[in-house]
């Protein structure tokens, strides 16, 4: 019966920390992010920001360039899947989202201790045109 016990504590550890590595993926944090955004929760997402970041922008500044977003696009219609990738030691998530009257990028990056470095919201880049036919004649 110990034996049982301590075999169920040691797997209930593993899956544990293997939930929390998982909520820890920088796509995840990114969601997170924009979520608490959305949600006008401006303090919260400041109190994650990296040193330089802190130094650009209070939770106020933060607040306005948000919700600047739907007056000049239109409101949010809908969020892509998130595309993370490892850029300058820093973990980048690109999130298409598409607004009433416009389609954007917004960029989250977060730095080695998980603090927030980055955040930047970019008009979305038309997709390439496809090469021309040659001619035939």
């Amino acid at each position: 019966m110990k034996k049982t016990l301590i075999r169920f504590g040691v797997a209930l550890f593993a899956a544990l920390a293997a939930s929390a590595a998982w909520a820890q993926e920088p796509a995840e944090r990114a969601v997170q992010v924009l979520d608490q955004l959305d949600a006008g929760q401006y303090e919260e997402v400041a109190a994650t920001f990296d040193a330089q970041m802190a130094a650009a922008m209070d939770a106020a500044t933060l607040g306005q360039v948000w919700e600047s977003l739907p007056q000049q696009l239109g409101a949010l219609q809908s969020r892509g899947e998130p595309v993370a990738s490892r850029q300058d030691g820093h973990d980048v998530v690109v999130v298409p989202v598409q607004y009433e009257r416009a389609a954007a990028n917004v960029s989250v990056a977060f730095n080695d201790e998980g603090q927030l470095a980055g955040l930047f919201v970019q008009p979305a880049q038309a997709p390439a045109a496809p090469p021309a036919e040659p001619d035939a004649d």
